[in-house]
């Protein structure tokens, strides 16, 4: 089996192929690498890709499309060392039936922990806690802490990170709502404290997380008038992507103090230093490191499945057309 990893020869690849996913790899068949620092461009890949039977890309990696397929001879498997497969799959790919895998799943895992710690951390006010003892306080009087216990949690879209979330609250009993007008209502008959409601009914409630893919339908689904919704004192936390909520009308609510906010994405990222968000105490940031930081387990996850394809099991991570249709671009 010829193996191709399309990642540049940087530091990023080294962070997700160290030598023990690296020699696992290479036992699985011959792997020949991208030796340059950059990504290639879609006539370069063209050409890597004859003789190939399966490829890994990572993040920046050009699409696989069908200019890209007219060079491929032999490509049996497009395995993506990240999660999100929409900019680096093509229907080309899929018209093919060359199947899809990617480490989605397990950044969802990823994003679902971060989640769920910065959830606690806001909610026990560990950050200002922190802050007000380095500075030489005991001050427990001035500083509002909660509690996930018996909260009113809402989900905006379920999808793979929402369904891990939910797991991780269980032990919290809280009253979950989930807006996701596209998935079977069954899925939550094992989470007897969440049910399905609409979109206004789940920004009516204490805690409010994101968790859409961004399509050209969720861009700015979350506008000025939703955000009025979420009652005073609310907290919104967005782990998913920025541009789903209308970046000036939640400045608004946070300027305000109405709203608090726990973001990991940004509509600008690396988020400016001068930016307002830094200075509002009321938000607590974190730089788009949710899912992506821990990153041998997602090489790992798609050298799990090639073993499985080489060996002819069933895939694991594999990614189906109508779920690559849904996710962010």
């Amino acid at each position: 089996m010829r193996i191709h990893v399309a990642m540049p020869d940087t530091g990023l690849c080294t962070d997700f192929f160290p030598p023990a996913v690296r020699d696992r790899l290479t036992s699985i068949g011959t792997v020949t690498w991208n030796e340059t620092t950059e990504n290639y461009t879609e006539a370069e890949l063209r050409k890597r890709v004859k003789g190939v039977d399966v490829l890994i890309t990572g993040w920046g990696s050009t699409q696989v499309t069908g200019t890209v397929l007219s060079g491929a001879d032999n490509l049996r498997l497009l395995a993506h060392a990240g999660g999100t497969v929409a900019d680096i799959a093509s229907r080309d790919v899929y018209e093919d039936r060359i199947p899809v895998v990617s480490a989605n799943d397990v950044m969802a895992d990823h994003t679902a922990e971060h989640t769920i710690a910065a959830l606690l951390a806001e909610r026990r006010a560990i950050s200002a806690l922190d802050t007000s003892m380095h500075s030489g306080e005991w001050n427990r009087a001035d500083h509002e802490i909660n509690t996930l216990y018996d909260a009113t949690i809402s989900l905006v879209s379920l999808g793979t990170i929402g369904h891990k979330l939910i797991e991780h609250l269980v032990p919290f009993e809280p009253n979950v709502r989930v807006y996701d007008p596209y998935v079977n209502k069954s899925v939550l008959e094992d989470y007897p404290f969440a049910t399905f409601v609409d979109l206004d009914t789940a920004l009516n409630a204490e805690i409010v997380s994101i968790h859409a893919a961004r399509t050209p339908e969720t861009e700015g689904m979350i506008d000025a008038e939703h955000l009025s919704t979420i009652p005073d004192g609310g907290l919104l936390v967005n782990t998913a992507r920025a541009e789903i909520v209308e970046e000036e009308p939640l400045l608004k609510e946070l300027r305000s103090g109405r709203l608090s906010a726990v973001l990991d994405v940004h509509h600008e990222e690396p988020l400016p230093e001068e930016h307002e968000l830094r200075s509002l105490e009321n938000v607590l940031l974190t730089p788009h490191v949710g899912g992506s930081q821990i990153r041998p387990p997602l090489a790992a996850a798609v050298v799990d499945d090639i073993e499985r394809f080489a060996a002819g099991e069933p895939l694991k991570h594999r990614i189906p057309r109508e779920q690559w249709e849904t996710m962010t671009r």
